[in-house]
């Protein structure tokens, strides 16, 4: 059995939101090995980077959504961002990440998802997601909020309860925000 599956191209003023490619990994490698990612789990080594790109690429096969690539105008991959929703994860959630601190504060972040989510809800077939941030990622926890989503105070608490997947004694807290069809700011 054939299947098919089409990764739409989205268009902002000033970003192109495409599927991932191979040629990106390059780019992704140097991000998940560098200290950018402390709030996501990292640094991570080469192999977990390997891993992590697949997965990235293959949500879209699994949901039928997922990251976008996020490019300039000149064709320079920044990051990605979309909707995010492992196996595991227990809803579904709207996240980002830029490669570069040459990327940051240039609102790149939420100009992409303000095209994303519109097209995300009916996609995913739910009316709220989540963006889960670490309790010290101020700069995201901003993005959020800028984007409407609310801090949701009881999905915290059981996330980082001891029956959560995200439950680390030795971690700081994940915060939720919550955002809901309709708020988008």
């Amino acid at each position: 059995m054939t299947q098919t599956y089409t990764i739409p191209t989205l268009q902002t003023e000033r970003l192109t939101l495409r599927a991932p490619r191979v040629e990106d990994f390059d780019l992704f490698k140097d991000f998940a090995l560098s200290d950018r990612t402390q709030f996501i789990g990292g640094p991570f080594d080469i192999k977990d980077a390997n891993r992590m790109w697949g997965n990235l690429a293959g949500m879209w096969v699994l949901r039928g959504y997922g990251s976008f690539v996020a490019c300039l105008s000149d064709g320079t991959p920044v990051g990605s961002l979309g909707c995010w929703h492992p196996i595991i994860w227990p809803e579904h959630e709207f996240g980002w990440t830029l490669w570069s601190p040459d990327y940051e504060g240039k609102g790149y972040v939420t100009e992409a998802l303000r095209t994303i989510i519109p097209w995300a809800w009916d996609v995913m077939g739910v009316d709220t997601a989540v963006s889960y941030i670490d309790a010290s990622n101020t700069a995201s926890a901003n993005v959020a909020k800028a984007l409407g989503a609310v801090f949701d105070p009881k999905a915290t608490e059981d996330l980082n309860g001891p029956d959560s997947l995200f439950y680390d004694p030795d971690e700081e807290d994940v915060l939720v925000y919550r955002h809901t069809k309709g708020r988008l700011q």
